[in-house]
């Protein structure tokens, strides 16, 4: 029996994964185009041949391992397979993607590796999907080189078209409009006009591939692969006096800030921290509203400066941003140095994060933790000029030797004034003392607060550090005095022509003899620095400095696929893993971190009832390659501390998810059941603080690719009701935030459209429309929620009266109506089985979805009536009929072929009564169409609040498929 080509390339690609940079990029090069659309190419599969074999490909991934080298594996084929249902998602929407033609093509060395340089003109396409983000060309990203520009994967699949895929392999390669690639076969065979299109970046693919080559450290994936009830006991060769001790410590801190569940989730989560013997891993159980990230920023913030490295991760840029900027307005609010003078520094130098710049939107109070931005700041100190020495001597000079330089100031003026013959401009030695001054004064201060803020307490010195705060205060001070309008230029060079220290008469001005004072303490200062910070090792150099801030950094934080770089450095073990969001990290990502050198104890946050992790292959969902290592440990039993007071959500809002999830363990915070936080924007029943709006007559139809549904109805409902509480707002002081969430990116993109852009830049109104994804985390005063039905949530909202149909309010029915009767709504199922007027052509136009005559059909109009006799269907095609009398079946097929039109969506409605009215129409569509409107919410969405559910109207199930001569079928409009 013969393997399969895919199964035998993937295990040829396991045996050399640790040691290739590109194992997983290779296998997906020896793919062909039918490879990457098979969506059974990894399926598990059973052959025999003598005795029975089975194929490892794709299986259900356990919930406990045997080994290690089981663990690992599970994971192979599911990655490859997710690989590939990326790929192939990514060319079903090829028409859309970022896409440039080729200017130049070279091979580059080491020659026959398929290595080019390409330069392409500029991109087209470059908001990709419509979103926001610029594309721009990354290293990782997988491109489709083809000699044509293609709009869909048939145009690629057309006979003599020749295409290759590529791949960028790392950042130093890539330039505005140019990089270096690697082809998957020869470039060189291909035609001259070649199109560069971009499919997919495969980073974090490639970095899970390696790290589940990478054999790394094992202390804490052995301990989890399979669950006893020796993993939650504390170490008995650890003291529990000094776990008591420490724990009561760090409750002081606490105490005024978590309640008592985030206090003893966090103390209970740190005791284990300080023991070598034996790893740990602990997990935080925080439902939506209940403080999760609060909890985990104090944690973080609390063990700071306790002689332990940590590395906080997270699935999300989005997660670590938010989390990182918690922590470090923590550390600003407790350890800002404040100076006599009010000159305020915060030490960050041990807080570190790096990542991707644009997609972390690091700008603002985190950019003081950026890598690259400290990198910056620390070269202008530290490069090879050695920045800090020189405007430490600088300003010794000038406070040392003012008088000496004015002299030579004047005596250099005095001869250009003779060279040129003219009269010399005497210049104040107070205006040259408050130049001079103020021109050495920029560089130290500068300096100055990037040692303090850049580099960490413990590197400085605490001395040092207070020691340039001081400094700091004293130029301010001496800076000041400059400007006072007391001083006299001639006091000012009498007392400084004097040594300092030295004091003058009494007779002098008294800002003259504060300025005397300053001057000695200064130096004094600076003398002390100069000295003590020598015997400092500063890194030097771009690569020293970086090097030097991961090793100096407390704290760091990064995706997880991001931690994949700390294999590559040689920095300090790191003691301890905290990830935010772990259930929405799947569980092979969190291998990476865990596999550091020195990683001994974990703690995961998170909640495993909120969203997973995003697949797009069905295979890898059914296996359960999604899954999280959080919920695979909660599925087996691990303990986990419970947060169980939620303060986001009214009490009806949580009502449901707390009975339906949480089994009424968690309790509302007394914040959200007072009456204050009982808002109502707009006016009746309705709209209370929590809402279930059913809307009929909307039908849910799939976008061009087919892979998301919008229902235009429902958009109106939406639109409608955030013109009704801007009504209602306008005027108020008070600032409100509208959240509208969509399970599906179609209907997402279709509100957007609708809202355009009339509310995006209203001073304290805000209107976000994102995806259940992209709203993750999210808080907003109102949220609506556009999605189909969930029976659950419908009774619950029945029983406790807060369900609503949508044309009980007049504006909703309104908007109901103007989306039906909107002639340019393709979606409006009046337009699809009406009869409407045409005023510029004076005829009455009907309209019949799907219906083109075929060879052999016959129209009849009668009484008003068209009717339709047809053999067969043909769908996407309208038919536009004048009926405003009697016309003959030439006539009739004449004008069939003259006014026909194509059209997105189709809908067939079988015969039906002229008089049917808009209500019974309602009656008989789809109800699928539902908004929950929350008001006053700050809500994360749980699994299973955007279930839906399938629903086909009893027209759509009487309609056959097929209309065949056989069995004619008979239409009115």
């Amino acid at each position: 029996m013969e393997r399969s080509v895919a199964s035998s390339s993937v295990s040829s690609h396991k045996k050399k994964g640790k040691g290739s940079e590109s194992g997983l990029v290779d296998l997906v090069f020896s793919w062909s185009l039918q490879d990457i659309r098979n969506e059974d190419l990894y399926k598990s599969k059973v052959c025999f041949f003598l005795t029975k074999i089975a194929w490892h490909k794709v299986e259900k991934i356990p919930l406990s391992f045997q080994s290690v080298s089981h663990y690992l594996g599970s994971y192979y084929f599911p990655l490859v397979e997710e690989t590939r249902a990326e790929l192939s998602s990514a060319m079903e929407l090829i028409s859309r993607a970022p896409y440039a033609q080729v200017i130049s093509l070279e091979e580059s060395k080491p020659y026959g590796t398929s290595l080019y340089k390409l330069n392409v003109d500029s991109w087209k396409n470059k908001h990709n999907g419509g979103g926001k983000e610029t594309y721009r060309t990354l290293p990782g990203d997988i491109f489709i080189i083809i000699d044509a520009k293609v709009e869909s994967v048939s145009d690629i699949e057309h006979p003599g078209r020749t295409w290759t895929l590529a791949w960028v392999p790392n950042l130093t390669n890539v330039e505005e409009n140019g990089m270096k690639v690697k082809a998957a076969k020869n470039i060189g065979t291909l035609s001259k006009k070649l199109y560069v299109i971009f499919l997919k970046n495969i980073t974090t693919n490639n970095r899970l591939w390696k790290s589940l080559h990478l054999n790394g450290n094992m202390n804490i994936i052995k301990p989890i692969l399979c669950i006893d009830s020796k993993v939650d006991e504390i170490c008995d060769r650890c003291s529990l006096y000094g776990n008591a001790m420490w724990a009561e410590k760090l409750s002081s801190r606490l105490s005024s800030t978590l309640n008592d569940s985030q206090k003893e989730a966090v103390l209970t989560s740190l005791r284990k921290l300080n023991c070598d013997h034996k790893s740990s891993v602990e997990l935080i159980w925080g439902p939506p509203g209940t403080g999760k990230t609060k909890t985990v920023s104090m944690l973080l913030w609390s063990i700071l400066g306790m002689n332990c490295r940590i590395l906080s991760c997270a699935p999300t840029n989005i997660a670590i941003f938010e989390l990182a900027t918690r922590v470090v307005k923590l550390l600003k609010e407790s350890s800002r140095v404040n100076s006599t003078r009010g000159i305020s520094i915060c030490s960050l130098g041990n807080v570190l994060i790096f990542g991707n710049e644009d997609r972390l939107k690091v700008k603002g109070e985190l950019e003081e933790i950026f890598v690259d931005y400290r990198i910056d700041r620390l070269a202008h100190c530290f490069g090879p000029s050695a920045h800090w020495k020189h405007s430490i001597a600088s300003m010794v000079d000038t406070l040392e030797n003012c008088v000496f330089h004015y002299r030579v100031f004047l005596e250099n003026e005095l001869n250009k004034a003779e060279e040129a013959k003219q009269k010399m401009n005497k210049k104040s030695f107070l205006q040259f003392m408050k130049e001079r001054f103020n021109a050495s004064a920029v560089s130290l201060e500068r300096c100055i607060r990037i040692i303090c803020t850049h580099i960490p307490k413990n590197f400085i010195l605490e001395s040092n550090f207070q020691g340039m705060i001081h400094l700091l205060d004293l130029l301010d001070s001496f800076k000041s005095l400059l400007s006072r309008d007391d001083l006299i230029s001639e006091g000012l060079h009498r007392i400084f022509s004097q040594p300092a220290g030295v004091q003058d008469s009494p007779n002098s001005f008294t800002s003259a003899v504060t300025l005397q004072c300053i001057r000695t303490q200064s130096l004094s200062v600076l003398r002390n620095l100069q000295c003590s910070l020598a015997k400092l090792k500063f890194p030097s150099g771009i690569a020293e400095i970086r090097k030097f801030c991961f090793q100096q950094a407390s704290l760091i934080f990064c995706t997880s696929s991001s931690s994949f770089k700390l294999h590559q450095m040689k920095v300090e073990p790191i003691n301890l893993l905290v990830i935010d969001e772990a259930a929405q990290m799947k569980e092979c990502e969190s291998t990476i971190p865990l596999q550091l050198p020195g990683m001994r104890h974990a703690i995961l946050i998170g909640d495993e009832y909120q969203l997973p992790a995003t697949l797009q292959s069905k295979l890898c969902n059914e296996a359960g390659f999604g899954r999280s290592l959080f919920e695979r440990l909660s599925m087996l039993g691990h303990s986990k501390h419970l947060l169980n007071m939620q303060y986001r959500m009214h009490p009806f809002i949580s009502c449901f998810p707390n009975s339906k999830i949480y089994h009424n363990q968690i309790l509302d915070a007394s914040s959200v059941r007072s009456n204050q936080y009982t808002k109502q924007y707009l006016p009746g029943p309705m709209f209370g603080p929590y809402s279930f709006i059913n809307i009929y007559g909307g039908r849910e139809v799939q976008d061009e690719a087919g892979y998301s549904r919008r229902n235009m109805v429902e958009v109106g409902v939406v639109v409608k009701l955030i013109q009704n509480i801007y009504k209602a707002w306008n005027g108020s002081k008070e600032k409100l935030s509208i959240g509208v969430i969509s399970p599906y990116a179609s209907q997402v993109t279709a509100i957007r459209e609708k809202l355009g852009r009339k509310f995006e830049n209203i001073q304290g109104f805000l209107v976000e429309v994102k995806t259940i994804d992209g709203f993750q985390g999210g808080e907003d005063d109102i949220v609506i929620i556009s999605l189909s039905i969930w029976e659950d949530v419908v009774r619950d909202a029945k029983d406790r009266g807060c369900l609503f149909n949508a044309d009980e309010d007049k504006d909703l029915a309104k908007a109901i109506l103007e989306v039906k009767e909107d002639p340019h709504n393709g979606d409006g199922i009046l337009f699809k089985c009406s009869r409407w007027k045409n005023s510029k052509k004076n005829v009455e136009v009907l309209v019949a979805a799907p219906a083109l005559l075929a060879e052999g059909s016959t129209c009849r109009n009668k009484n008003g009536i068209l009717s339709l006799e047809a053999d067969s269907l043909s769908s996407n095609k309208l038919m536009q009929l004048p009926a405003s009398r009697e016309m003959s079946d030439e006539e009739l097929k004449d004008n069939i072929a003259t006014t026909e039109v194509r059209l997105e969506r189709l809908h067939l409605v079988p015969d039906m009564d002229p008089s049917f009215n808009t209500h019974n129409l309602q009656k008989e569509t789809c109800k699928t169409a539902n908004v929950g409107m929350a008001s006053q919410s700050k809500m994360n969405d749980s699994r299973g609040n955007t279930t839906s559910k399938k629903c086909t109207t009893k027209d759509e199930r009487e309609i056959p498929k097929k209309v065949g001569t056989a069995e004619q079928r008979k239409f009115r409009v």
